[in-house]
């Protein structure tokens, strides 16, 4: 009987162990380096972004939460690694420059909308190599949002293509 109960144990931790991590795997985004951005988080943000109006269509809000929250969590560690200082979102600043945006980043989602955003702007204007620092840290995508290194890639297009526009839909190249 004690063999039994130790076996049926057993089963029972291995399948809570193999289906809580199915689920938590479900709602991952990314893990930068051992830090897990949830794909709830990318909805709350976007459902947001459309719901203040700063951005229409819930699929482009989506994209631009997600590439967010992973870029500012990668800057504050490549920033960490570095010590440079990063300074907190001039909120009002932002909105000025960015009407679109005033009301979303009243909210809470949206100060870390902000904070995510100008972490990795600092990060990249700190640091000539951000890129090759970028992709050297510990990143898994999910992968519906493709690979690592094409996500850096994309960023770093998306500085080196955009002068200084105070947009915060594109990462600035100021």
């Amino acid at each position: 009987m004690t063999r039994l109960r130790a076996a049926l144990t057993a089963l029972a931790l291995t399948a809570t162990v193999l289906l809580g991590g199915c689920a938590q795997t479900a709602d991952t985004t990314a893990v930068v380096n051992g830090v897990v951005i949830r794909e709830s988080a990318v909805d709350d943000m976007a459902q947001e972004l459309v719901s203040s109006g700063a951005v229409g269509a819930y699929a482009a809000a989506r994209s631009s939460a997600a590439s967010k929250l992973i870029a500012g969590e990668v800057a504050r560690q490549v920033a960490r690694q570095n010590s440079i200082t990063l300074t907190q979102p001039d909120i009002s600043s932002l909105s000025a420059s960015n009407p679109t945006y005033a009301m979303f980043l009243t909210t809470p989602l949206g100060e870390q909308f902000a904070t995510d955003y100008t972490d990795a702007v600092q990060v990249s204007s700190a640091s000539t190599d951000w890129q090759q620092q970028f992709v050297a840290l510990p990143v898994q995508l999910n992968p519906r949002y493709g690979s690592w290194p094409a996500f850096v890639a994309d960023l770093a297009s998306a500085t080196a293509a955009a002068p200084p526009t105070g947009s915060m839909s594109v990462v600035s190249g100021s």
